[in-house]
């Protein structure tokens, strides 16, 4: 089987302090660096003059820069400085699968170069504006309070930024949105994902009508049909907390509280596969913004509805949206920014940026 090559690119300097570690699912044929261990960037250097490493498979990759030895899973609400991309490629891909994402943090900026697996015509994603102009617009437009929770002092000048999936208390919340759309009673149109040996279904109904305070916390806030199923969220369950996390609650399909998040048995429940990807909908819909009193809030229109409308939805991935390549919602790789599958026959460059530097975005 073919391989596939990564090169580094160090434009910070730092390379007695930095680390890259490498994580992946499964490999095979990897060669030039060690799956799961903390290398300083000076030593992969010196063993690999290339500056390269290369593998025939690695399936949901993570590839990790930091200051400092990395752990096995890095922590978001550490005061370690760190980035990461996303990548992986099976034995049946044509090509490496690629997103950049800042969705649990904004930190160390990497940006990835190489050519399209389609057509051979070369990409890039990176940033439009610098780290340092990043974290000033979350500090000012995001969050409503930077205690060292949310905004991480990582020393030496460096400061991380952790997202409101993680850190919700500190980022605006979603009352006023949500109470636009139940004054509306605004619409629902919501097709599901499709179960193994099965078929998708649209749900539609719609948000219950009045204010939002006034509604019960215990009634629903959302119902939708479709046949003799039914889907119901209750207003508790739909709180700024959830909605930013995307999980923790619960939902209610046909009169049973399930998991807002659940197992589907690699798609053969089809009961999960449907309640999971609801909900997910719901999230979409809310934190980017696509929701709105008149509607029509049709989720298969999403990809190409306007996001965030009239300044509603998640500001942090907004701000990410706005200035870079990367994405800064858990879902947000198939609506704001579109995965990549990368050519395996020239490599592909990652680069790491320094704090006051942008580079390699994709207009």
């Amino acid at each position: 089987m073919s391989k596939f090559t990564f090169k580094v690119v160090n434009n910070r300097g730092d390379e007695t302090q930095l680390n890259l570690m490498l994580t992946a699912a499964s490999n095979s044929g990897l060669q030039g660096i060690q799956l799961g261990k903390s290398t300083l960037i000076k030593d992969f250097f010196t063993e690999n003059p290339s500056h390269s490493f290369s593998a025939e498979t690695l399936v949901e990759g993570r590839w990790y820069v930091g200051y400092g030895s990395m752990p096995p899973a890095p922590d978001p609400n550490s005061n370690q400085y760190y980035g990461w991309v996303e990548f992986s490629r099976n034995n049946v891909d044509k090509g490496v699968w690629l997103n950049l994402s800042n969705v649990d943090i904004v930190g160390l900026p990497l940006t990835l170069k190489g050519k399209l697996a389609d057509d051979g015509k070369p990409f890039s994603l990176g940033y439009k504006k610098p780290v340092k102009d990043i974290i000033s617009d979350m500090k000012s437009r995001a969050l409503t309070r930077q205690d060292p929770a949310v905004v991480k002092d990582c020393g030496g000048g460096r400061t991380k930024i952790v997202a409101p999936n993680i850190q919700f208390p500190f980022y605006r919340g979603y009352d006023d949105y949500l109470n636009t759309l139940t004054m509306a009673g605004a619409k629902l149109r919501l097709q599901t994902d499709t179960p193994k040996d099965g078929t998708s279904k649209t749900f539609m109904g719609s948000f219950s009508k009045g204010r939002y305070p006034d509604l019960a916390d215990t009634g629903p806030i959302i119902t939708i049909t479709c046949g003799s199923d039914t889907f119901q969220i209750l207003k508790n369950q739909f709180t700024t907390e959830y909605l930013y996390r995307c999980d923790g609650g619960n939902i209610v399909f046909n009169g049973e509280s399930l998991p807002q998040n659940r197992p589907d048995n690699k798609g053969r429940d089809a009961s999960a596969v449907y309640t999971n990807s609801l909900f997910r909908n719901l999230c979409i819909g809310i934190n980017e913004g696509y929701f709105t009193a008149e509607g029509p809030n049709d989720s298969s229109k999403f990809s190409s509805d306007q996001p965030f409308r009239d300044s509603q939805g998640n500001v942090y991935a907004q701000i990410m949206h706005e200035t870079s390549n990367s994405y800064g919602f858990p879902y947000a790789d198939a609506n704001l920014k579109t995965l990549l599958v990368a050519a395996i026959d020239s490599p592909i460059t990652l680069t790491i940026l320094k704090d006051e530097e942008s580079g390699d975005y994709q207009g």
